[in-house]
């Protein structure tokens, strides 16, 4: 079976909504940014802060290329997976890519109830948040569209509806 990935920007609930379909289809879930993190010892912030942005989209490429290797897995990317085409092509060469689509409300309440620090999007209260969190989905918006087989809605539902919708989807493949 190929790959369910999960695309989208920061906030929308990519490895909550990848946890749940992993253990509705007993398969497993790989989140790229958890992967880093482990490599490193360090939390996707610190990454940015030590190495920069450039070095971390080389290590997330690296990621990508690896993941995608696997089969019949969940894998939630980090948001700006989109930014190198190459991550896309190897993510579609075994996988089905789902992007989750939210308001800019519901990234920004998302991110402001997450104890993960975002370090392209700052903790600076909801509005420097939204408004970073807008900024970033709108220059990655046609990214993220162009990339997807499917746009999956998360405002106002459960994790349990997306999740449901998204193996639907997967099981007609």
């Amino acid at each position: 079976m190929k790959n369910i990935v999960l695309i989208g920007p920061s906030g929308v609930g990519k490895t909550t909504i990848g946890k749940y379909i992993s253990s509705k289809l007993k398969i497993e879930q790989v989140d790229t940014d958890f992967i880093i993190e482990k490599k490193f010892s360090m939390s996707i912030e610190n990454i940015f802060k030590k190495y920069g942005e450039n070095w971390f989209r080389i290590e997330e490429s690296n990621i990508v290329k690896e993941v995608s290797n696997k089969n019949n897995i969940v894998i939630s990317t980090g948001g700006g997976v989109v930014i190198n085409e190459k991550n896309i092509e190897n993510l579609k060469s075994t996988g089905i890519l789902f992007m989750l689509v939210g308001s800019i409300d519901t990234l920004t309440r998302n991110l402001m109830n997450s104890n993960k620090k975002r370090p392209l999007i700052g903790n600076y209260g909801y509005d420097e948040i939204y408004k970073n969190v807008k900024n970033m989905f709108f220059e990655r918006e046609k990214l993220y569209i162009k990339s997807a087989d499917y746009l999956i809605s998360v405002d106002n539902r459960t994790i349990e509806e997306i999740g449901e919708e998204i193996i639907s989807f997967y099981k007609k493949h």
